[in-house]
C-alpha cells in the first residue's frame, strides 16, 4: 500500500479505530518513526496544554 491508501483507509475508520489507532499502533511505531525534534515538536503541539483544556474541563478533570 503507499502512503495515500493508507492515510486514505485510517480517514474512513470509524471513530473508535481510529482511537485504537492513536492508542494502541503509534505508541508502537514512536520510538522508531519520531526521532528528530522537528517530529517531537509536532507532536507535543498535538497534545499541548490548549489542545486538552476543553477535554479536561467537560470530563471535570477525569473527577
Amino acid at each position: 500500500m503507499t502512503f495515500e491508501e493508507i492515510k486514505t483507509a485510517i480517514l474512513t475508520l470509524n471513530s473508535e479505530d481510529q482511537k485504537r489507532l492513536i492508542t494502541e499502533v503509534i505508541p508502537q511505531i514512536w520510538q522508531k518513526a519520531c526521532t528528530d525534534e522537528t517530529c517531537l515538536l509536532k507532536m507535543r503541539e498535538l497534545v499541548d496544554e490548549e489542545t486538552v483544556k476543553g477535554y479536561r474541563e467537560q470530563h471535570m478533570d477525569g473527577i
